[in-house]
């Protein structure tokens, strides 16, 4: 009897034992489960990277939380490529075949990623994986994906080429003619892959310069590519400055150190000429601190507005203050990218490549973070397909037809600093019931607008 009564006590000990191992994590992924790998390949010290990783970190741990994908964790690995293509290639090696990684994401330089690639297409077979190229817009990328389809069916892009953009530049068109008042502009083209197309066009797609004109009679007074990071940039501002346009447009990347621009800019014979930035951290609050408030009076795609985009928008904002992340545009679309495979493999039953490509292939999200839709383009035609739904494949100059049918997941945010915290939006797009949506849209408001001269005399700032 005794004995039976240590049995039975040994049991209960043995069993609540299990119970705080195992269920005490509530719904975390399973214990010894298998994890599924993912990785990113990227330059940690850059300011337009690290936010991406730190985001997509934040959902991979928020799905394990809830239990995983199918009951498996997500492990998350870093390596840091530090910008140069050669620790690029080796990290991209690691990570398929030591860490046997499901996907692996590359930071969004085309340069990089068209040097990645080989060895991924060398490994393929005895490796299989997805490969995504997170943020690059070079249309080569994706561009054979139809026509060698076998062979690069599980190569991805979580952006749109540049073709995509067409659809969406006239906002910006819009907002220089009738918000600014301009009619001559000046063009400063970061002189990497991604903006070869819109500075000198392909068969089908004009210059935007052209395109720019066509739309909106604005009148080109220069154009010229400019360096990166070289810390330099008054020369180039001098002679735009000589060329008297009505507005700057700067066609940066999170690669752009945007912020000595900007402070340059503040400082020399252009300061009055209104000035326009496409990507970096001007898209963030913190550009104003970045800059030392010299930032006043510049205009570019902002998206830490806490506006109401999608219901997610604002909860998605707070959450990644909170968490000290600033929010470019691809640090959402990270984000999104996890729950987006985590969707695709729930449709696919399985991580088995072969069958979780067609599930990727037109799978999207709705109302992830800020993006009112995210997701894989399936329609079969270069160099659209397998990049992120934005254009119509058919008709580039106009949206998707699934923002098309519904306006309200479309946000082209076009903002100005106006002052610390005080970052006014000229253009949305969103609900726009016209095409181009030239300024219009909810929660815009382009009579707000103010010339860097007026907001510096405001300031008391010569």
């Amino acid at each position: 009897m005794f004995r039976g009564g240590v049995f039975i006590l040994l049991s209960v000990v043995i069993i609540v034992s299990l119970v705080f191992a195992f269920g005490c994590t509530g719904q975390q992924a399973g214990a010894g489960a298998e994890p599924i790998v993912m990785g990113y390949i990227g330059q940690t010290a850059s300011p337009g990277v690290k936010p991406v990783m730190d985001a997509m970190k934040v959902a991979c741990d928020e799905i394990n939380a809830a239990g995983g994908i199918q009951g498996r964790p997500i492990k998350w690995v870093i390596e840091d490529s530090k910008g140069e293509t050669s620790l690029a290639v080796a990290a991209l090696q690691r990570l398929v075949m030591g860490s046997h990684a499901l996907a692996v994401f590359v930071e969004g330089r085309t340069e990089i990623c068209l040097a990645v690639k080989p060895k991924s297409l060398e490994l393929y077979k005895q490796y299989p994986h997805l490969l995504i190229f997170q943020g690059p817009m070079g249309r080569e990328l994706t561009l054979e994906i139809v026509d060698d389809y076998e062979n690069q069916k599980y190569i991805f892009r979580d952006w749109d080429p540049e073709d995509g953009h067409y659809c969406s530049i006239p906002a910006y068109f819009g907002v220089w003619k009738e918000v600014v008042g301009a009619k001559k502009v000046g063009w400063m083209w970061e002189d990497l892959a991604w903006t070869t197309v819109w500075r000198n066009g392909v068969e089908g797609l004009p210059k935007w310069e052209d395109y720019a004109k066509q739309l909106y009679g604005l009148e080109t007074v220069y154009s010229k590519p400019f360096k990166a990071r070289t810390g330099m940039y008054l020369p180039t501002l001098e002679a735009i400055a000589a060329a008297q346009p009505d507005i700057v447009f700067c066609c940066s990347s999170w690669f752009t150190d945007t912020e000595v621009l900007a402070k340059q800019w503040s400082t020399s014979s252009a300061k009055n000429i209104p000035f326009c930035f496409y990507g970096g951290t001007s898209h963030t609050y913190d550009f104003w601190e970045l800059t030392g408030g010299a930032a006043l009076g510049c205009m570019g795609a902002f998206y830490e507005k806490e506006e109401p985009f999608s219901p997610n928008t604002i909860p998605f904002l707070q959450k990644m203050d909170r968490l000290g992340i600033p929010v470019q545009v691809n640090v959402a679309i990270g984000y999104g990218d996890i729950y987006l495979l985590q969707k695709a493999i729930g449709l696919a039953g399985s991580t088995n490549i072969d069958t979780l490509i067609p599930k990727l292939e037109g799978c999207y999200l709705n109302d992830i973070g800020i993006l009112g839709l995210h997701g894989i383009e399936d329609t079969r035609i270069a160099p659209f397909f397998h990049s992120r739904i934005m254009a119509n494949p058919k008709n580039c100059f106009e949206p998707s037809p699934m923002y098309k049918s519904d306006m309200s997941k479309w946000a082209n945010p076009v903002g100005q600093f106006q002052g610390k915290g005080n970052v006014v939006l000229l253009s949305t797009g969103t609900n726009s019931t016209e095409w181009p949506p030239r300024y219009k849209g909810d929660n815009a408001h382009p009579e707000l607008y103010k010339s860097p001269a007026a907001l510096r005399a405001a300031a008391g700032i010569k």
